[in-house]
């Protein structure tokens, strides 16, 4: 081996030397860690601060309208998909349904179009589309328009669970919070016209006039 040679070697001999760790074994006390252990939730410094979510339905009516029947339904089933994902990230998912009955309710929830669905006050459509609902309209003795939900190409009288739950994921995602009240509201004249439609009914059928069904003491 040449005089070089063994200077390399030297070299790399020294190296190791200084990066080569030394092995101790330990042994571990596992019986604290058995299957039975159960982790101190109450002790947890993050326990409580789990950050909320309130998916709101809004509709004019939820016993006559199918339309508005049907997308409760559907909002409720889309939440019970979202629900695990979302509280396994850390959200506390609230669902409310609301009948609007009134002016007066339009205004408090800055309300636009029958039915609409919210995440943390971001309407999951951004556009209102709609077409005439029949039974809306004979609630109310006049033409009435609800809302239709477009997803893949196509409008929804009542909106796909899937088209729901994209709404839902979306609007968390994007970490959106919007107060409505803190913009302005105009009633529509579509809700104008129904509510005084159905009032009028309803004083109708109080003095013994027809109902909604067109039959007199009937419902």
């Amino acid at each position: 081996m040449t005089k070089k040679k063994q200077q390399v070697e030297k070299k790399k001999a020294k190296k190791m030397k200084k990066t080569a760790r030394p092995f101790v074994e330990m042994e571990t006390d596992l019986s604290s860690y058995d299957d039975d252990a159960v982790y101190p939730v109450d002790d947890d410094p993050y326990r409580g601060r789990r950050r909320p979510v309130l998916v709101e339905f809004m509709a004019l009516d939820l016993v006559v309208c199918d339309r508005c029947q049907g997308t409760d339904a559907r909002v409720e089933a889309a939440v019970e998909k979202c629900r695990p994902v979302l509280e396994a990230c850390g959200y506390d998912v609230v669902l409310k349904s609301i009948v609007v009955e009134n002016e007066w309710m339009a205004e408090q929830f800055r309300f636009y179009s029958s039915p609409t669905i919210r995440v943390n006050g971001v309407d999951i459509c951004p556009s209102i589309e709609e077409n005439t609902c029949t039974c809306c309209s004979d609630m109310s003795d006049s033409p009435i328009k609800c809302r239709m939900y477009p997803f893949n190409g196509t409008f929804y009288e009542v909106p796909p669970v899937d088209l729901v739950v994209q709404g839902i994921m979306n609007a968390v995602v994007s970490g959106e919070v919007v107060d409505p009240l803190e913009e302005p509201y105009e009633l529509p004249e579509n809700f104008a016209v129904f509510f005084e439609g159905v009032r009028k009914k309803a004083l109708e059928k109080a003095e013994g006039g027809p109902c909604c069904c067109g039959e007199v003491d009937r419902c």
